[in-house]
């Protein structure tokens, strides 16, 4: 090899090192924009786009319906909480909040996806609603589908099982408290 080509074949390997080393390998993540669909073919999406599945709001209990998270967890607003002031962190450690970490939770498909939103909390998660009411779960409720919350009156106010509906829903009476 030429002595005048050596000195930057070596200064070109260590540049490639150095910048092999300072750079961490990252997941390779699709890009493409989104396609328009055409009959029959679901769009394509890039990995930012895909939504948060963490809470999935689904129906529980039965034939009438109440709310569930993911975990099979029942959920409840406080009456006249609309903007989610009215439960404060000692509130939050007996009712905590339902949050998602994407603006748009989605919901499964028997639940109108139009009635969630979120409210955006201190720390920079979103509080999740439903029909412009703030969910929570129940500290005292063990199991999937345990509904002791409902008609709590405490403190902070009256707490109510949230319909699948988005109204106040009675769990039959030989359910109340009981996993199903």
């Amino acid at each position: 090899m030429n002595n005048n080509l050596l000195p930057a074949v070596v200064l070109f390997a260590l540049l490639s090192a150095c910048s092999e080393e300072s750079s961490p390998s990252a997941p390779s993540r699709e890009t493409t924009a989104p396609d328009e669909p055409t009959s029959g073919q679901a769009p394509s999406t890039t990995v930012e786009q895909v939504p948060d599945a963490d809470p999935l709001l689904m129906r529980g209990g039965g034939d009438d319906g109440f709310l569930v998270d993911a975990s099979g967890s029942a959920l409840y607003y406080l009456e006249g909480n609309e903007d989610g002031r009215s439960c404060d962190l000692a509130c939050q450690q007996v009712w905590p909040p339902v949050i998602s970490r994407v603006p748009e939770p989605q919901v499964a498909l028997d639940l109108q996806q139009a009635a969630v939103a979120t409210l955006l909390t201190e720390q920079g998660g979103y509080h999740v609603t439903y029909y412009g009411k703030p969910l929570y779960r129940y500290a005292g409720d063990f199991g999937a589908e345990t509904i002791s919350g409902h008609a709590v009156e405490d403190e902070w106010g009256h707490w109510h099982l949230m319909g699948a509906d988005g109204r106040s829903t009675s769990p039959p009476s030989d359910q109340a408290g009981q996993p199903r």
